[in-house]
């Protein structure tokens, strides 16, 4: 007989927050937490606590991060993750290039002879590992598209006057 555990309720954003890497779930309200006990070996502990540390998060929000990215990693083989200044993003394996930036003016109709031409340097595997991730991941992937969209030299001057010098 499964034994169940009462539901608590978390006060402030502790428990709701989104991470870094904008992987949290998909709807406007969080998805619920599940209380789980692992066993960890101390060295991976030590590191957790560093990484968390380093980031200024708490522990469990370094490591749910990490498992999501890897269990993605081996959903969508040839896909990577990478620090970037507007937080975690997946990246295409043996590239520099954020899956949101290949698939960025292809995401309507997904034709990988128009991707292939746009990106010669890519091989088939990675441009099928990039539509392969943009399927399975498609509001996250749009969310770094419409991001990127709304950075215009005007939005940008408005934010940080003096950066941006406009020449017409």
């Amino acid at each position: 007989m499964k034994q169940r555990i009462p539901r608590r309720r978390r006060s402030g954003t502790a428990g709701g927050r989104k991470g870094r890497s904008g992987t949290e779930a998909k709807s406007s309200r969080p998805e619920p937490r599940v209380l789980t006990t692992m066993r960890l070996r101390q060295s991976l502990r030590r590191d957790l606590e560093a990484t968390a540390a380093r980031n200024r998060r708490s522990v469990a929000d370094v490591a749910q991060e990490l498992l999501e990215e890897a269990l993605r990693m081996r959903q969508c083989p040839g896909i990577y993750f990478a620090d970037e200044p507007s937080g975690r993003t997946a990246k295409i394996g043996g590239t520099g290039l954020g899956v949101w930036e290949v698939v960025r003016d292809f995401s309507k109709d997904q034709d990988a002879d128009r991707i292939r031409a746009a990106f010669p340097q890519l091989s088939q595997a990675q441009i099928t590992a990039a539509r392969m991730y943009y399927a399975r991941h498609r509001d996250e992937v749009q969310a770094k598209i419409a991001a990127n969209d709304a950075l215009t030299p005007e939005t940008i001057e408005k934010q940080y006057p003096g950066l941006v010098r406009f020449t017409r």
